[in-house]
């Protein structure tokens, strides 16, 4: 019972911190500085080797963010030489103040220009930058170099000692928590779509509800098959984790579209067959949500009837997608295991174009933009710098770096002016808060040093597990270790607190100044740009659709709708200054809303075209694959008009009417329901193409709202109910 109850609250935990990432990199920190501190002590160090190993510990975690522990030390690998280096320069020039500014320019401008390396550039780069500050910060001089060097080495050897060595951080563990979160996921979205057919009331709290735990399902798929995508060690076998994943994901997703649209479709709510089989159905859904591992579905399932006499056609489509959601999850295998093999017989033998798909040439050319991206951001990151240097000096000639520092982080996985800005109010908002909670906690633990420490290492702890969308509290805790590390230091006080205010907003107004001057990138070319960016996955994944009728890319397919997830939440991050709540301008935020809840539709039905296709059976239907190519067809040239649209938007907003904002679940529960209860794979396919071809409908008249109502150049499909569809404005979903 006690192990129960604790592998319950453990599963509760993973699936609030996806493949406990976070908790791996508070713990990273945390224990590699505490780990350095008393390994520098043992051998007698002083202050300032103590708070360049602990500090150096810290910035591991900061710089990593690979997910694949190979990666990772590759990574720390890679830091070590280069924070030795930036250290020594630093150290070199401390005593020539304008000499150190200007390399610190230089050093910031090649750090931002590696990001166009990925992941790793943009680590590689932390560590270059933070140990230049820190040589700065402690006034560093060439004398001190090999105590300094000693105690960065040390903090790099006790990273990989207390993190990596005891195999608390290996490939297979990582995949088995990421498993663990998505199991934890998987059992919300049942718990939540069982208590909505329970009420038997479409109620807006359990929609919105719905809706969330979707998405936070949707995020952890998405970081197991980054990580497969990293691993890249059994093409084979990661092929079967992502074909099951996707499956399971857009099995579950599918059961709450059909449950909501029983729920809104139900018949009066004094109906009592309606409501003993609703009832029914919601009690089989909870047997599935508590046994969601193999060999346990089956049996729950086992007693269950295959069809529930008194039901309506709604609710016994439910249960078909209750036996579909079951047949995913007893295909997808326990925890850490390889998934069971399907029994769909073989496609031909893929030919090496379509071997090779996976959108590589989209991934080519992508490359391409961001190296331009990056070039544009290091010149304004170096603008903005040199501005930090200046107005710094003036505040402050001996603490003018934490305006830099303001100025570099507020440029992090950033791009347009909108984005920056809204960082910049996030990284003031958390200093201000964070510079009241740290004078609390250094006047209350001031005398005590222990006690400073330990707060110090809690503080660092909230910085790394803190999630990212919550950066102002980030800041929040940056602020407050900092409090503890001047009181540890006896250099804490008031007028050093202010002082960091103020080189905060120097530094962040610096920022947003240069993203309005330097090669500016408004939000409306940044989200425009990243627009195209899904419509061009989307265009391949369609092109690849009909390809998979004869040959076997269904992982490539998987890995298509994978990188058109990943498309798709790069333009929810260039619109969030839009759809931020506090935008004040409601119009624009309620078309962007609108517009990427069509596009989420979209990418509904792009999933669940790579998860059928992998069901289809063997043989070649020479009408049926003319039936497919024609609709796909179709889809294309609509993707390739709204391509040309987006980029031929003008770079001032619209003043078009403002749009009602629908759900995208709502959106697809709004879909008309088949005539078929449980469909073919091949009807489906059919089916999923035709709706995305409505959705795109719906989001080309939400793209050109003032374009004239002309009959659409495009025809109607043609093949049974695939060809009657509802309108635009009723997105579709199985």
């Amino acid at each position: 019972m006690v192990a129960r109850k604790t592998a319950l609250l453990w599963d509760r935990f993973a699936a609030v911190d996806p493949g406990l990432m976070r908790l791996a990199s508070a713990m990273r920190a945390v224990l590699g500085a505490a780990a350095s501190l008393i390994a520098l002590t043992a051998l007698g160090q002083s202050d300032t080797e103590l708070l360049v190993g602990g500090f150096t510990a810290m910035v591991t975690s900061l710089a990593i963010s690979d997910l694949h522990p190979r990666d990772q030390l590759i990574t720390l690998g890679l830091g070590a030489p280069i924070s030795l280096a930036a250290l020594a320069a630093g150290a070199v020039l401390t005593p020539y103040p304008v000499a150190a500014g200007t390399v610190f320019l230089l050093l910031i401008y090649v750090a931002v220009h590696a990001r166009r390396y990925g992941a790793r550039g943009q680590g590689v780069g932390i560590f270059g930058f933070m140990a230049f500050f820190l040589a700065q910060f402690t006034g560093a001089r060439v004398a001190q170099l090999p105590q300094m060097d000693a105690a960065v080495l040390v903090a790099f050897g006790a990273v990989v000692a207390v993190c990596y060595c005891p195999g608390f951080m290996t490939a297979s563990r990582v995949l088995a928590r990421l498993r663990r979160t998505f199991d934890g996921r998987l059992r919300d979205v049942l718990r939540d779509t069982a208590a909505l057919l329970s009420s038997g009331q479409d109620a807006d709290a359990l929609s919105l509800s719905l809706e969330r735990r979707l998405d936070r399902l949707h995020e952890a798929v998405l970081l197991i098959e980054d990580f497969l995508g990293e691993r890249a060690v059994d093409e084979a076998t990661d092929g079967q984790i992502l074909r099951h994943i996707s499956r399971a994901e857009v099995a579950a997703q599918r059961l709450t579209v059909l449950a909501v649209r029983a729920v809104r479709t139900a018949p009066a709510a004094d109906d009592l067959a309606d409501r003993a089989a609703r009832e029914q159905l919601a009690a089989q859904i909870r047997l599935l949500r508590h046994q969601p591992t193999p060999g346990t579905v089956t049996a729950a399932r086992e007693d269950a009837p295959a069809i529930l006499p008194t039901a309506s056609a709604p609710l016994q489509d439910c249960l078909h997608g209750v036996d579909e959601l079951a047949a995913a999850v007893r295909l997808l295998g326990p925890h850490g295991s390889s998934p069971t093999a399907t029994r769909t017989a073989p496609h031909a033998p893929a030919t090496p174009r379509t071997r090779a798909f996976s959108v590589k040439r989209y991934r080519e050319a992508d490359s391409e933009d961001r190296k331009r991206g990056t070039t544009r951001q290091a010149l304004q990151v170096t603008a903005a710098s040199a501005l930090s240097i200046l107005g710094g000096h003036l505040l402050s000639p001996d603490h003018w770096y934490w305006a830099v520092v303001a100025t570099w982080v507020v440029f992090i996985n950033t791009e347009s002016t909108g984005e920056v800005l809204l960082q910049s109010v996030r990284r003031l908002a958390g200093t201000v808060l964070g510079a009241v909670f740290g004078y609390g906690l250094a006047a209350l633990a001031g005398p005590y040093g222990p006690l400073l420490l330990v707060l110090l290492l809690v503080c660092m702890f909230g910085i790394f597990y803190t999630p990212s969308d919550a950066y102002w509290a980030v800041t929040f805790f940056i602020t407050g270790a900092l409090s503890m590390l001047l009181s540890l230091l006896d250099t804490f006080s008031t007028d050093v607190l202010v002082l960091r205010v103020q080189e905060t907003a120097l530094g962040v107004s610096c920022g947003v100044l240069a993203t309005v001057v330097v090669l500016p990138l408004t939000v409306r070319r940044a989200s425009d740009e990243e627009l195209v960016h899904f419509l061009l996955v989307l265009r391949r994944l369609l092109d690849a659709t009909t390809r998979s009728l004869s040959t076997d890319t269904t992982t490539s397919l998987i890995r298509a709708a994978h990188d058109l997830d990943q498309a798709l939440e790069s333009l929810r991050k260039a619109c969030l200054p839009l759809t931020h709540p506090l935008n004040p301008q409601r119009a624009r935020r309620d078309r962007a809303r609108h517009l990427l809840e069509l596009l989420e539709a979209g990418a509904y039905h792009a999933r669940s075209l790579a998860a059928v296709t992998g069901r289809l059976p063997q043989g070649d239907d020479a009408a049926y694959t003319t039936q497919v190519t024609a609709a796909a067809g179709r889809a294309q040239e609509r993707v390739t008009r709204l391509i040309r649209l987006a980029s031929r938007r003008p770079g001032t907003a619209s003043h078009s009417a403002r749009p009602k904002v629908t759900r995208a679940l709502s959106l697809l529960s709004g879909e008309r329901r088949m005539r078929h209860g449980r469909p073919s794979p091949q009807r489906r396919l059919l089916l999923h193409i035709d709706r995305l071809d409505t959705t795109l409908i719906a989001l080309t008249e939400a793209l050109d709202p003032p374009a004239p109502a002309a009959e659409d150049p495009v025809a109607p499909s043609a093949g049974g109910e695939v060809s009657s569809l509802p309108s635009p404005g009723r997105a579709a979903a199985s």
